[in-house]
């Protein structure tokens, strides 16, 4: 699925081909990936332009210059294809915006479980869907406030979006395997020190897989998504890597190089 490292690739892909584009044509090929009346989208965007965008976690958000803002959610897999000829539109591109320069933005998603929506307040949107400050923005303070009443494992408070907005299922892993954690840790029992090292290798996660584009070939070496995998070894101790679950997610973990704190 993509996290706020992919998504933050689209919103680079979308600034530098889509910006400022005059909407001439809208297309869906499945109204069910329309969280409102495919004629309402129609009619607020055909005419507008493109003017800025915006990520919250997996949110990805298009202002125009008239009232819609446009919300896209990526879903399992979803992505952005900018594309002039007819004949070049993606076999998933189930929605397509045509601009007036003669080409067309196509939303992918071979599964169909991204959608999009309009609303007119991103502020309001945020609250509405109960979403944290972007993890990449979140402060050390906001972090600790939203943990430091529970009372359960920290890896299923990580994908809380409340807690941390486009935080998911691998960088909760990654986060994790930096901060030295098991995921089975009850954050009860853990220090402010221990949540700090959380904080700070959550940022180094995110930073690390923006700068290096979401490629996971080219994270540095000593990062779990190299051996993300039932037969991979810690990088640190040459142990196995083991899967399981926790909160009800496929979990990897290196149990002699993460403490377990309980």
């Amino acid at each position: 699925m993509p996290e706020l490292p992919e998504v933050e690739n689209f919103k680079k892909y979308f600034d530098g081909t889509s910006l400022n584009q005059k909407i001439v044509a809208f297309d869906c090929a499945d109204d069910r990936l329309l969280k409102q009346a495919r004629d309402l989208f129609s009619n607020q965007l055909i005419g507008k332009h493109f003017e800025s965008s915006k990520r919250i976690g997996k949110y990805f958000f298009v202002e125009t210059n008239g009232d819609p803002t446009l919300v896209m959610h990526f879903g399992m897999t979803g992505r952005l294809t900018y594309y002039k000829d007819q004949e070049d539109r993606p076999k998933f591109a189930h929605i397509v915006f045509e601009f007036e320069n003669g080409f067309h933005l196509g939303f992918e998603n071979k599964r169909k479980f991204g959608w999009m929506d309009l609303t007119t307040s991103i502020d309001s949107y945020q609250k509405e869907k109960k979403l944290s400050d972007d993890a990449r923005d979140l402060s050390w303070k906001a972090f600790y406030n939203a943990l430091k009443n529970r009372k359960t494992f920290i890896k299923p408070v990580l994908l809380d979006q409340k807690v941390a907005a486009g935080i998911g299922n691998w960088m909760a892993d990654e986060i994790l395997y930096q901060a030295k954690i098991h995921p089975e840790s009850k954050i009860e029992a853990m220090k402010e020190k221990q949540l700090k090292s959380i904080f700070d290798a959550m940022k180094k996660v995110i930073e690390t897989a923006i700068e290096k584009e979401a490629v996971y070939a080219d994270f540095p070496q000593d990062f779990l998504m190299h051996n993300r995998r039932e037969d991979g070894n810690c990088y640190h101790t040459g142990d196995d890597i083991i899967k399981t679950k926790v909160g009800g997610r496929a979990t990897y973990i290196s149990p002699s190089w993460q403490k377990k704190i309980d």
